[in-house]
């Protein structure tokens, strides 16, 4: 569905990205995994065009994505949901859900309108349909913007770092949403720091450090089997024994 070669991505002097190849495909489950500052979450931007790779190529469903026009239509099917929400805090939770599919995807407001109705429920967030995001929790928010990345029916959707941004209590229950998103078989790339989450979930794990894809296998083959010395420390670091 995705297939990214050789990308790089620089901020001056800084690799944020340097010469990553990676693909997903329909059904899998990718959590990136690696250390604050490493690129992961650059990296995943790149695939939605949110930054523009300095090198390298995208291909979405096999075609290639051209960044020096307009790719709006080409990565309309990849869903994206932010660190920080990024809901619209002047409207309420059914307005943030229905503005992109009306406004852009022409959807008429009635069918917009019953879709993230049923998408709400789908997050357990019926009630809250007429807030405003101030009025919501951390992991509300997140819910919502989960709810948001599904009514545009993605065919795959990138999290970057979902959790980070909430307190302790409140990841559980993002997570579960996204663990059922899993399970009924939606493609799904995660950078994430819960590597509980990874080793249950995903159905394969890649590592990166320094900008670069050190390694990469099932969640046993990761946990259990590291085989570079930096992922060792990493995961020596991360993982209380």
């Amino acid at each position: 569905m995705i297939n990214a070669v050789h990308i790089s991505k620089h901020f001056g002097s800084i690799k944020a990205v340097d010469d990553c190849s990676l693909h997903i495909r329909k059904g899998e489950v990718i959590c990136i995994i690696g250390p604050s500052g490493s690129g992961k979450s650059t990296l995943i931007r790149c695939l939605h065009g949110l930054e523009i790779p300095d090198s390298g190529e995208l291909y979405v469903n096999g075609k290639k994505i051209d960044f020096t026009r307009d790719t709006t239509k080409e990565l309309s099917h990849i869903g994206f949901v932010f660190q920080l929400f990024n809901l619209f805090p002047h409207k309420t939770v059914l307005e943030n859900l229905t503005l992109g599919p009306i406004k852009a995807g022409g959807v008429p407001e009635k069918d917009a309108v019953e879709t993230a109705r049923k998408l709400l429920a789908r997050v357990g967030l019926t009630d809250k349909e007429n807030a405003y995001p101030a009025q919501l929790s951390g992991g509300q928010k997140q819910r919502v913007a989960i709810a948001r990345a599904l009514c545009q029916s993605p065919e795959v959707i990138l999290f970057d770092e979902p959790t980070s941004a909430l307190d302790p209590e409140m990841i559980g229950e993002v997570l579960n949403v996204m663990k059922e998103l899993a399970d009924d078989g939606m493609t799904l790339a995660v950078v994430t720091h819960e590597m509980g989450f990874a080793r249950k979930v995903a159905t394969r794990v890649i590592f990166v450090d320094n900008g670069k894809i050190v390694e990469e296998g099932t969640p046993d083959q990761i946990f259990d089997n590291p085989q570079s010395d930096r992922l060792k420390l990493f995961l020596s670091q991360v993982i209380h024994m």
